[in-house]
């Protein structure tokens, strides 16, 4: 599959006005960004195998809000200069380049799973461009009991697909959901959800050489964390695997605050737009 034999999303809004589109040199690379509407900035940050087109329908669902979703460096339609190598610092740079170059200010920011880590990031070097950072179920496994044992399976079922299949992501990507799942729960879309299963899968190589190797092997700077003057609030869902629960609740105490539990959601928040659309109204 091609982007743009799934440039639509199943879940956009029927109507909706079309994103104003750009390809943003930026932190010596390029991003490729959309911005919607009008009002106060909110800036999505895409997790690990997704991208702006997978979070459209949230961006579409939140009113009152210019809301911004963008590629990650490396991921699909942005420049991969300099990648990967340099985590969530340089993925956190990335974003306040393209919020100085948008031009926006006081920017609330949400990030889930790998994006949560960059959010935090972002909240850390970067406070005078956000009002808030809305962290949802972060991707610090070092921060459970249980990370480094899962972090070490994943690990070893992505290197042993491709140690039999060089530069086979996809199908490194599935194994990595497969070693992942008896313990974080099902982290790749279900039955019925196939269009963002394939999505997913033309960012697998981000993911698979990004954020699995990468980004879930930083552990969070707790003295930066609790002393950033930003907003950072924590969530997590009531139907997620008690890891990303624990990490959560670990790292709202961290900052001086206890997580807010978002109903009726797993891990992925972006699969349910509605649900994820209403939290960031509410935020």
């Amino acid at each position: 599959m091609r982007d743009d034999e799934l440039r639509t999303n199943p879940d956009a809004v029927a109507g909706a006005p079309a994103a104003r589109i750009g390809l943003h040199r930026v932190n010596g690379t390029t991003l490729y960004a959309e911005v919607r509407g009008s009002g106060p900035a909110v800036l999505l940050i895409p997790g690990g195998a997704e991208d702006a087109e997978g979070w459209r329908a949230v961006a579409e669902r939140v009113p009152g809000r210019t809301v911004v979703t963008y590629d990650r460096r490396g991921t699909l339609r942005s420049g991969r200069s300099d990648w990967p190598g340099r985590g969530s610092v340089q993925h956190a740079d990335d974003a306040a380049a393209l919020i100085r170059e948008l031009g926006l200010g006081d920017v609330v920011v949400f990030g889930g799973s790998s994006a949560g880590v960059i959010a935090v990031q972002l909240a850390i070097r970067h406070p005078t461009l956000l009002q808030r950072a809305l962290v949802y179920e972060p991707g610090y496994l070092r921060a459970a009991r249980e990370g480094a044992n899962i972090r070490s399976l994943v690990l070893g079922a992505v290197e042993a697909h491709l140690g039999i299949h060089p530069g086979d992501w996809v199908g490194a990507y599935r194994a990595f959901a497969r070693a992942a799942e008896p313990t974080a729960g099902p982290l790749t879309p279900p039955t019925g959800r196939d269009w963002y299963g394939q999505r997913e899968e033309l960012n697998a190589e981000a993911m698979v050489r990004d954020d699995i190797p990468i980004l879930t092997a930083e552990a969070v700077d707790e003295a930066s964390l609790a002393s950033t003057p930003v907003d950072v609030r924590f969530s997590y869902g009531s139907e997620t695997a008690a890891i990303f629960r624990d990490i959560a609740v670990r790292l709202a105490a961290v900052h001086g605050g206890v997580p807010v539990v978002i109903n009726r959601v797993g891990h992925a928040l972006y699969l349910q737009p509605d649900a994820a659309a209403a939290y960031l109204g509410r935020s």
